[in-house]
């Protein structure tokens, strides 16, 4: 006769097995890892249907995560935490080239980046920058980093002839207009949308200056070729799917497709620019 714990212990092994009492092991969860653009708790409501959507896809579980600021989720990119991420693409960019990440999509469409006064008091033009502060919430941004470039044309340096500051999220950004000195906030779209409406209602785009590629998509370094395949052929699914629909509605977003090289060459010019910051913190 079977001892009592020899014969639950041989339940417990058949509970666990598979076909010809194999024991199936369950795949460790994908960490997907998605930039702190938003408040953590719009991300992972806004990227819920992409979660589901892979989960199904890959067979696996799917964890969307994501970090306090830019700084740590960039770090905990290039360190390998996450085996897929999106980014803002100058990020992904330096990812790419300083820690071998590899892009395999981009968002559509092109990010507007704006430049937003109150709707009581909006610039004449650029020049009325001059000796005035302009309020961005994330400076290493690709938005911010082109609005600098774009600020050079004008004939307006931030730093000599004009300050930044800086707010920590996107209703204080819309606030700092209120001041005297702060007479402009550089935003994209998508953080334009997330401020509250009633502060909104008070803001004016005053122009869309640019229009920065949208988020990369890139898997870890030495993710197994066969595994980026099938990530690759499962994103390229996902905008045709009721998930993709739900998750475009939710966003803003319309499509992701393949990244191509001239996507990345565009982004080269903040490179530089892009490691400074993140080397400041």
């Amino acid at each position: 006769m079977t001892p009592p714990i020899t014969r639950r212990l041989l339940t417990g092994l058949a509970l666990a097995a598979g076909p010809a009492g194999l024991a199936v092991a369950q795949p460790a969860p994908l960490q997907f890892g998605v930039m702190p653009n938003v408040s953590a708790r719009i991300l992972l409501g806004q990227y819920q249907p992409f979660r589901s959507f892979l989960e199904q896809e890959l067979a696996r579980p799917v964890e969307v995560v994501t970090a306090p600021g830019l700084q740590a989720f960039q770090e905990r990119s290039v360190a390998g935490a996450f085996g897929l991420v999106v980014t803002a693409a100058n990020l992904g960019r330096v990812a790419q080239l300083d820690a071998g990440l590899q892009p395999i999509a981009i968002y559509e469409p092109r990010i507007p980046g704006l430049i937003v006064t109150l709707r009581a008091r909006p610039l004449g033009g650029p020049a009325d920058l001059r000796d005035t502060t302009v309020a961005m919430t994330n400076p290493q941004s690709l938005v911010a980093l082109k609005f600098i470039h774009w600020a050079r044309a004008q004939g307006i340096e931030i730093g000599r002839n004009a300050r930044a500051t800086h707010a920590r999220n996107e209703d204080s950004l819309a606030q700092l207009l209120n001041t005297t000195e702060t007479r402009a906030a550089v935003m994209s779209q998508g953080e334009f949308n997330a401020i509250r409406a009633d502060i909104r209602e008070n803001l004016l785009i005053w122009q869309v200056f640019i229009r920065v590629p949208g988020f990369l998509m890139l898997v870890a370094p030495r993710t197994p070729e066969a595994d980026v395949q099938r990530l690759m052929a499962a994103i390229g699914r996902f905008p045709g799917s009721i998930q993709g629909r739900e998750f475009f509605a939710a966003t803003g977003f319309n499509g992701i497709r393949p990244v191509t090289p001239a996507d990345l060459a565009e982004l080269d010019d903040v490179v530089e620019e892009t490691r400074a910051f993140l080397r400041a913190g």
